[in-house]
């Protein structure tokens, strides 16, 4: 598949671009732990099946289940076995951190605002 690209862009920005959309499509011979490996080293979010949340080592990872409750199960393909279904979201704990002001945030703006009527 070829891909138009206007031609402001460089050769060195086209490859570069090109490498990013292809970086999280694994072959048919990457194995579901392989990818899973992938992904906890670029540090992206990870979605497992129960069967395999029960095998993942959240800590050893660094990562942690989504600070917001809503947000800990979620419809998708796991990342191991790609089973479409309810699964977990663990995000690396940089992100987790990141999400968990939001939430501390937004609780404290409920906490301290006021409702102005007229």
């Amino acid at each position: 598949m070829q891909i138009l690209v206007p031609q402001q862009y460089t050769k060195r920005q086209i490859k570069a671009a090109e490498l990013k959309r292809e970086e999280f499509r694994p072959s048919r011979y990457t194995s579901g732990s392989a990818n899973l490996d992938n992904m906890i080293e670029l540090g992206k979010a990870v979605l497992l099946c129960a069967t395999h949340t029960r095998k993942f080592n959240a800590v050893k990872a660094r990562y942690s289940a989504h600070p917001d409750k809503k947000l800990r199960r979620v419809v998708g393909n796991c990342d191991v076995c790609q089973e479409h279904g309810l699964s977990f979201l663990f995000l690396n704990e940089r992100d987790a951190h990141g999400e968990l002001m939001k939430v501390e945030k937004f609780k404290r703006s409920l906490e301290y605002g006021h409702r102005v009527s007229g």
